[in-house]
């Protein structure tokens, strides 16, 4: 689009602006979606780390305590990267303090949700030839605006009839849908607001890691109660 100047000569101002309505609001939703995946990858490696180290926690003690043991590590590692909303300045709207108070520096905020955020799995017996194998759950608040529901959308598992159409004509359709009507279809966690009064409900998905520890000779047989 040419505009006459204040000589007559033509400029583009016009063409540059309209250029610039469009194509900004695709870039602003890629940048949402990169920053929404790069915490999802960070998330991941800590929740892997997190089975390695409840597996290597349980190793030390006996088939009835490991699962306690390796779901103290786990949720101390993963309250870390917990961000749970709706927190308060109070301690015990938090995890417990064997979760998350770190010494010299205090406790960790947003933490309110761990308990049922974090899902650890071990067997009591040892089923795996291989050693102690630590099975880690843990539900990732998805917090990024407009990126974080369309991920947690397509992440849902046991979809709907009406969930499923809509999921097929996203994949078929060549141009981008409006991503506020798939607000009411995410996969969401409903929680407790910070007043206890109201329910408020989080887009999230679930990320799950395993990890096996050898077993060594020495601590193969520890007695059922110590």
């Amino acid at each position: 689009m040419k505009s006459a100047g204040k000589y007559g000569k033509k400029t583009e101002h016009g063409a540059a602006l309209l250029e610039f309505v469009l194509c900004f609001p695709i870039l602003f939703v890629l940048f949402l979606f990169a920053v929404q995946f790069a915490y999802i990858m960070i998330t991941w490696q800590v929740v892997h780390y997190s089975a390695y180290m409840g597996a290597r926690s349980a190793m030390t003690v006996n088939n009835l305590q490991r699962k306690n043991r390796a779901e103290a590590v786990a949720k101390r590692i993963l309250a870390v990267v917990s961000a749970s909303p709706a927190d308060s300045a109070d301690a015990k709207d938090r995890a417990a303090d064997k979760y998350i108070l770190l010494d010299g520096w205090g406790r960790l905020p947003n933490t309110k949700y761990l308990d049922q955020q974090v899902e650890v799995d071990i067997p009591l017996t040892d089923l795996d030839p291989r050693g102690v194998k630590c099975t880690v759950k843990f539900k990732m608040f998805l917090l990024v605006p407009v990126a974080g529901r369309i991920i947690s959308f397509f992440a849902k598992k046991d979809k709907t009839k009406e969930e499923q159409e809509w999921e097929k004509k996203l994949e078929e359709d060549s141009y981008a849908r409006n991503p506020a009507l798939l607000a009411r279809y995410a996969n969401e966690l409903e929680v407790n607001g910070a007043g206890g009064k109201e329910k408020l409900r989080y887009p999230y998905i679930t990320l799950t890691s395993s990890s096996v520890i050898p077993i060594p000779y020495a601590t193969k047989f520890y007695p059922l109660s110590k």
